[in-house]
């Protein structure tokens, strides 16, 4: 279902709208990396095929990769990290802190 929310909710949890929407935009990075892992868990990805080199491909027998193509794709549904990080950012459980700036910062 798609919402609006009005940007004075946003300046409740943060200094301004633009420091709101960097915050939440960092949180649904972290959410969507962590989503992708246990995605790539769930459905046992192999990560070494990435990296395999089209030789290696060539290679591959041809019952092999027919058995890889006939077998059915599994999608697994979540919700969208932006939606999450938003969601926390309203309800008061995402908290942020600017990094102390170091010596070699200044």
């Amino acid at each position: 279902m798609v919402s609006t929310v009005p940007l004075e909710e946003l300046e409740k949890h943060a200094a301004n709208v633009y420091e709101a929407i960097v915050v939440v935009a960092k949180r649904a990075r972290q959410i969507n990396d962590d989503q992708k892992r246990f995605i790539e868990q769930e459905i046992g990805y192999d990560s070494s095929l990435e990296n395999s080199s089209s030789d290696d491909l060539d290679s591959e027998s041809e019952e092999s990769r027919e058995e890889r193509q006939a077998t059915p794709v599994k999608y697994i549904r979540m919700p969208k990290p932006t939606t999450i990080s938003l969601e926390e950012m309203l309800t008061g459980k995402l908290d942020f802190h600017y990094a102390e700036k170091t010596e070699e910062d200044r």
